[in-house]
């Protein structure tokens, strides 16, 4: 049996994050995370990540294959008019990334650091007096003090004692789109509300376009999982993004595959317990209407990591309990201006999507 100082579930920018902060501080830890088959997709990463990138040394990945600077956003929200901006928020510079080739360059600075890395799914986990045993697919385990689980909305050590309470239903339809090579289209981000949830475009690197529809998962038109045509159609009675799509010269229709992720709001109130501490979606997973995901992600990797380093080599919870009461704090924050975003939106109060979005912290 492998015996480590940490182990860290996942390899997100979460748990990448977290083991590129161990390393750095002479931390012998292990991370676990199968290669994932992931289509690759675009997101927004707030300007808010930019101090956290600077931290972990890799701001320098933001280039042209990665990330795009943004130029702003733009919405469709509370009526039919197109303004800039999104909830009055204040305009600040993110970028518009490709996710899949940030994440492979993260992984390679990884590597670069020397960390070790069992390209396997941790199945289950069991804790002693001293620590931690996980067990892993492949028959194998390992032992360690301290256990990250940076593993996503379903939590490896969620169970009976740990609850992950799901606030909403929330799923994203969407596409990855290439531009004809003779279309300039401005990298922005534009968002419009509809009855049955809202809408989203973002450019990528490389010249392509992310379209999605965000619904719940009971909300989504039958047949829209095999029907290109039907979402395209929902396309069509938009206010902003039809006429966007038809600039860009965008037929839906022909979207060369369909992906569906979940995007919904899933929080915990226990991000540390003895010898477990959570960090990204394992810890929360937040709508991403708000665009700070994956800022949250890094930070709470990093703090995560600070956390062991803390427990480990003085002995000292301090910082595991700062952090946890910071995150929540954070994520109280977030739920509250959340509430407010979709409150106002006034134009669909009868629609069963934002009747379940009207009462505080999203409850259905």
């Amino acid at each position: 049996m492998t015996e480590r100082q940490a182990v860290i579930l996942g390899a997100g920018m979460a748990g990448m994050a977290c083991a590129r902060i161990l390393s750095r501080r002479g931390i012998d830890a292990l991370l676990v995370a199968p290669l994932s088959d992931v289509a690759s997709r675009g997101e927004t990463l707030s300007f808010r990540a930019g101090p956290h990138l600077e931290t972990l040394g890799w701001h320098s990945l933001l280039d042209a294959e990665t990330a795009l600077v943004s130029q702003g956003s733009y919405s469709v929200w509370g009526n039919r008019a197109l303004r800039r901006g999104l909830f009055h928020q204040e305009e600040m510079s993110g970028w518009h990334i490709d996710r899949y080739r940030l994440e492979a360059r993260m992984a390679e600075t990884l590597e670069a650091d020397g960390v070790s890395r069992d390209f396997c799914e941790a199945r289950q986990f069991s804790r002693s007096e001293t620590g931690i045993a996980v067990e892993l697919a492949d028959g194998s385990s390992v032992n360690t003090r301290l256990l990250v689980d940076c593993s996503g909305r379903s939590a490896v050590t969620a169970g009976s004692a740990v609850t992950l309470r799901r606030l909403n239903k929330l799923v994203a339809c969407y596409g990855v789109f290439t531009l004809d090579e003779d279309v300039e289209a401005i990298p922005v981000t534009l968002v419009e509300a509809v009855a049955i949830g809202w809408w989203y475009m973002s450019l990528l690197p490389r010249g392509r376009m992310l379209v999605g529809l965000f619904t719940d998962s009971d909300l989504l038109p039958a047949g829209l999982r095999k029907n290109a045509g039907l979402w395209a159609d929902l396309a069509s009675q938009t206010t902003a993004i039809s006429p966007r799509l038809s600039s860009l010269g965008m037929d839906l229709a022909a979207a060369p595959e369909l992906h569906f992720a979940a995007a919904s709001t899933v929080t915990t109130s226990d991000l540390v317990e003895p010898f477990i501490i959570r960090a990204g979606d394992a810890a929360s997973a937040l709508d991403p209407l708000g665009a700070n995901g994956l800022a949250t992600a890094l930070w709470s990797g990093i703090q995560a990591a600070e956390s062991v380093v803390g427990l480990l080599t003085e002995n000292d919870g301090t910082k595991a309990v700062r952090y946890q009461q910071q995150f929540l704090q954070g994520i109280a924050s977030h739920l509250a201006a959340q509430t407010a975003m979709y409150a106002s939106e006034q134009r669909f109060i009868d629609a069963p999507f934002w009747q379940r979005r009207r009462g505080p912290w999203l409850e259905n």
